[in-house]
């Protein structure tokens, strides 16, 4: 019979006209094979670290990048968050909802005097769970040295959090597709039960947000959150770009700044000060435009700006009385009518709340 001579023949192919053991439409193949995922098992709610205003932010496990331009404080914003992580105290927009056991940052960019006064000062920052909060130089060793140090930290002390700062530092082209593939691969694994924050360079160009070269496309496709992060007029901004699991539209961002003795701290009374800074300027700026008139309607207002302004368009006019009133210059004279007048404020009244600026 040749049916069962080849049947006898040695191989993995199922014996001729025998059917399947399983029937699919019978079973389902996750309800018999584990390695199948079942989709509909109950999942936990989303782990992450914190409440960054109303959204879970910096998950528990998988790569969260943090990207800047060179000096706008990249590296600082990691940091930052540490201290309400470590510390259990909310700062600014930050809400802890779970202390990591140990944080652990294997930094490649500072010097190794720079490097410990600034752990110092963010140890004393944190309080008296500092001892949590420790930082790996790594600047001194080879590309190679520096991930097989990464890798026996983590295997011999399992922290929940790495700070990896900054990526580049471990691939010798940023723009080799092998290279950058391999190290992106590799933090992947390791982010495995654990969090892994990776700092990164973004390119050079204004308004470019995208982190550099290959290894920023590789990271940008392997994290499961992205923060942007800025600095202007002494505020740290950690904003966020995309996250796999939350809506990063419109969401709260985090924000510091850091006092005479390079700590960081929450930057609200800076940003206050900025803010009557700025309505001095455009207070100072509006008091030629009224002149002797204690009120001016908007549509006066607006002719004034363009004339003594030397403005033509009135879109550029209207954005010029926007931002005054955003600055808490001037205010409506009634709050509650839209066509009352305006006047200008003085600095015991400029408008600080910027929450209720549509009622001006």
């Amino acid at each position: 019979n040749p049916v069962e001579a080849l049947n006898a023949l040695p191989g993995s192919l199922r014996p001729m006209g025998e059917t399947p053991e399983v029937d699919p439409m019978a079973q389902p193949l996750w309800e018999i094979d584990p390695d199948f995922l079942n989709p509909y098992k109950e999942l936990p709610p989303i782990q992450t670290w914190v409440r960054m205003g109303d959204r879970p932010a910096l998950p528990k496990e998988g790569i969260t990048t943090f990207s800047a331009k060179q000096k706008k404080g990249k590296s600082l914003s990691t940091y930052a968050l540490a201290i309400p992580l470590l510390s259990g105290r909310l700062f600014d927009s930050v809400m802890p909802l779970d202390r990591p056991r140990l944080v652990i940052v294997f930094d490649m960019e500072m010097s190794e005097a720079t490097l410990t006064k600034r752990v110092l000062t963010q140890v004393r920052s944190i309080g008296d769970n500092g001892c949590r909060f420790v930082v790996c130089s790594l600047k001194a060793k080879s590309i190679e040295e520096r991930m097989k140090t990464i890798e026996d930290k983590i295997k011999r002390y399992s922290p929940d959090i790495v700070v990896i700062d900054q990526a580049a530092k471990l691939v010798y082209d940023i723009n080799n597709t092998t290279e950058c593939g391999g190290i992106t691969d590799l933090l992947d694994k390791l982010s495995i039960g654990r969090a892994v924050w990776v700092v990164m360079h973004e390119n050079k160009s204004e308004g470019d947000t995208n982190m550099r070269g290959h290894l920023g496309s590789y990271l940008s496709f392997a994290a499961v959150e992205a923060y942007s992060v800025d600095r202007k007029d002494g505020v740290f901004t950690i904003t966020p770009k995309e996250a796999r699991d939350t809506d990063t539209d419109n969401a709260a961002c985090a924000r510091f700044a850091l006092d005479e003795d390079f700590r960081i701290i929450d930057a609200t009374s800076l940003i206050e000060r900025n803010r009557e800074a700025e309505a001095e300027n455009w207070r100072n700026d509006f008091k030629n435009l009224f002149g002797d008139n204690q009120e001016l309607t908007h549509a006066e207002l607006r002719r004034r700006v363009k004339e003594q302004l030397h403005i033509t368009s009135d879109s550029t006019a209207e954005g010029k009385i926007r931002r005054a009133k955003e600055a808490g210059a001037i205010c409506k004279v009634d709050p509650n009518n839209s066509r009352s007048p305006y006047k200008l404020t003085n600095s015991a009244t400029a408008i600080t709340d910027f929450d209720n600026l549509d009622n001006l």
